[in-house]
């Protein structure tokens, strides 16, 4: 097949904003009437739905391994971190600055207050590098997120992204059931992000093969596929042990043939019938209210939620958080993320007269 240039897949810009909804609804419909942190207010009626909506994250990574795989493409090392980071960091300080300062108006029970040094360490976005938490529960994904793109930055840095992406694959998805079948190495697990690595695979392989479909990439997407589904089993101990909840076994499974094949779908089908600019800023909303909504959510509802008036406080949260989602998407993303670009140009103008030869 011949090679072809991807253009922005906008029905993906859809499916990741569905997949943070769904994400909202795992923790306000069934997390929160487990774990209390909504001050004792919950939607246990949704919980038997709600319980299956974690599938939003390996969606999120199954879209995080195909849209980097197509930003990594024909780049430089130093330019994809440089877009990544304006991409990410920005929207992170802002909304961990936004949670901690709600958290600190309305306190949650079980959710320790945020200290200076807890906020300080937002900045580095993995802050418990610095020993400190999450100032938000769900930002362990955005940690994950920075493992891969680490992984990819090594790789382009080395000059093996281009055609080593296959080999690298191979081996990671060898690593990954290695580890979780026979070593299990918390170390190995974090490093190689292990319980979820067949999500970014099938993403990144999807995005190649794509672009040029032969034996090899179906063999990798096969195998991708197949971690994918198995590494759910491996997570899901984790779910009964925090939650007492064991959910029927064939929808384990089928919650990572769920994810592959709904990135799958909007990655081949045409676009839906949607204006471009609006796609793109509903998947624009995504990020922000991710970071957002769970701490937040659960401050709203401990503070303003009753049995009676909690359908009425939902609807009016997620109609703010969203609001508050545009306002950094569209204000403070986009000007941020200029002017990191423009100072990396600065810096990369005598980097490379350094190492231009003399």
């Amino acid at each position: 097949m011949q090679r072809t240039t991807a253009p922005r897949l906008y029905n993906l810009d859809l499916l990741r904003l569905v997949s943070a909804l769904t994400v909202l609804a795992f923790h306000y419909g069934f997390r929160m009437a487990i774990s209390g942190e909504g001050g004792g207010v919950g939607f246990p009626e949704l919980a038997p739905v709600a319980m299956w909506f974690d599938t939003g994250l390996m969606v999120f990574f199954v879209i995080s391994g195909y849209v980097i795989a197509l930003s990594a493409q024909d780049r430089s090392a130093f330019d994809f971190a440089v877009g990544r980071f304006a991409r990410l960091w920005p929207t992170f300080v802002v909304s961990a600055t936004v949670t901690a300062l709600v958290l600190l108006a309305w306190p949650v029970p079980g959710i320790p207050d945020p200290t200076l040094p807890q906020w300080l360490a937002q900045f580095i976005m993995i802050s418990r590098l610095a020993g400190q938490p999450f100032m938000d529960g769900a930002y362990w994904t955005i940690a994950y997120e920075i493992i891969f793109y680490s992984w990819v930055f090594l790789l382009l840095a080395a000059g093996w992204f281009r055609n080593g992406w296959r080999i690298a694959v191979f081996v990671w998805l060898a690593i990954s059931a290695g580890n979780e079948f026979f070593l299990h190495s918390g170390a190995v697990t974090k490093l190689f992000i292990t319980e979820y690595s067949g999500f970014f695979a099938f993403g990144l392989v999807l995005f190649h093969a794509r672009q040029r479909f032969d034996g090899k990439a179906a063999g990798l997407l096969a195998l991708a596929l197949l971690w994918a589904v198995a590494s759910t089993y491996v997570v899901e101990p984790r779910m009964v042990e925090q939650y007492g909840v064991h959910r029927a076994f064939w929808g384990v499974g089928l919650t990572g043939i769920v994810a592959t094949g709904a990135v799958t779908l909007a990655a081949l089908l045409p676009a839906l019938p949607i204006r471009p600019a609006l796609a793109y800023g509903l998947g624009a909303l995504t990020y922000p209210l991710y970071l957002l909504h769970q701490h937040i959510g659960y401050a709203v509802f401990t503070r303003f939620a009753t049995p009676g008036n909690r359908w009425l406080v939902v609807g009016l949260l997620i109609a703010a958080l969203l609001f508050a989602a545009w306002l950094i998407a569209t204000l403070i993303e986009p000007p941020a993320r200029r002017a990191i670009v423009a100072a990396s140009r600065r810096l990369k103008l005598p980097m490379a007269a350094h190492r231009r030869p003399a």
